[in-house]
C-alpha cells in the first residue's frame, strides 16, 4: 500500500483532468478527490467545495512536484506569449 501526498488543489476540472492524464502518462499514480459532494450537486465552481485534490504516492511526490512545475512554467510562459 502507498502513502498518499496531496499535490496540488485544482479548481478547474479541465485542469486537473489533463494533469492527472500527464502524471499517469509518467507513471505516477494519482486519485483525484473533489471537496463537497455539495460543491457538485449545486455546480460551484469556485472556492472550497468547486477544489479538486490530486494525490499521488509519497515516493513519487518530488517527481510528481517537478511535472507540475514543469507545466506551471510552461503555462506562464504561453500567457506572456499571448500578451504580445
Amino acid at each position: 500500500m502507498h502513502k498518499w501526498r496531496v499535490l496540488t488543489k485544482i479548481t478547474d476540472p479541465i485542469a486537473a483532468a489533463l494533469l492527472e492524464g500527464r502524471l499517469r502518462a509518467e507513471g505516477i499514480p494519482v486519485i483525484s478527490r473533489t471537496g463537497e459532494a455539495a460543491g457538485s450537486l449545486y455546480g460551484l465552481t469556485t472556492g472550497p467545495l468547486a477544489e479538486i485534490m490530486l494525490l499521488v504516492p509519497l515516493f513519487q511526490l518530488d517527481e510528481a512536484k517537478g511535472i507540475l512545475a514543469e507545466i506551471e512554467k510552461v503555462g506562464i510562459n504561453m500567457e506572456m506569449e499571448d500578451e504580445d
